[in-house]
């Protein structure tokens, strides 16, 4: 295989020559940046990036029969890129994450409010409950004949009323002593 004319920044790395290293940081760092900047990252992830990608180039150069065969700037280039991607996907993989936590929190406080709730309702029933049973035996058989739908005229006849009007007046009489009893 043919060495590419840039096989010299693999041996400046090899080397550690800083000369060489730096015209490989002001050749293709910012073309990295941009790519990044453009997909959905920020500076410093594209500097983090790019030093990986250099890392990576300086290990593959150190296997045994390494031979640089195209332009430095596309393989650094192909190793961030893939690099940025995994990141790009291990940070959405979390957000899911995040985003399913967050929504079994919500759900779990949501049955916490829920519960609540039915244990409010279930104690404001037992207080409508009790101060019914204060009512007189005539205000709960006519309250109860109502809530059933029982119509007037059926009513009046069974609770041995002289009409409407006396039923209407007994059942506001009946209800304001139950307010009266629940406070």
């Amino acid at each position: 295989m043919k060495k590419h004319s840039d096989h010299k920044y693999i041996e400046a790395l090899q080397k550690g020559d800083g000369k060489l290293i730096q015209e490989i940081y002001e050749a293709h760092a910012t073309a990295i940046e941009r790519w990044i900047l453009n997909n959905n990252g920020s500076s410093a992830d594209a500097k983090d990036i790019f030093q990986e990608g250099l890392v990576a180039v300086y290990q593959q150069a150190n296997r045994p029969g390494f031979v640089l065969t195209c332009p430095l700037g596309a393989l650094l280039f192909r190793i961030c890129k893939n690099k940025w991607i995994d990141q790009l996907r291990k940070k959405n993989k979390e957000e899911q994450v995040r985003l399913i936590e967050q929504e079994r929190y919500s759900d779990e406080t949501a049955v916490v409010s829920t519960v609540e709730q039915v244990e409010e309702e279930s104690a404001r029933q037992a207080k409508l409950d009790d101060s019914f049973k204060q009512l007189s035996e005539v205000c709960q058989q006519l309250l109860k004949g109502i809530s059933e739908g029982i119509p007037v005229a059926t009513l009046v006849i069974q609770m041995g009323m002289s009409n409407a009007n006396s039923l209407y007046r007994r059942k506001s009489a009946c209800v304001d002593r139950w307010r009266q009893l629940l406070k």
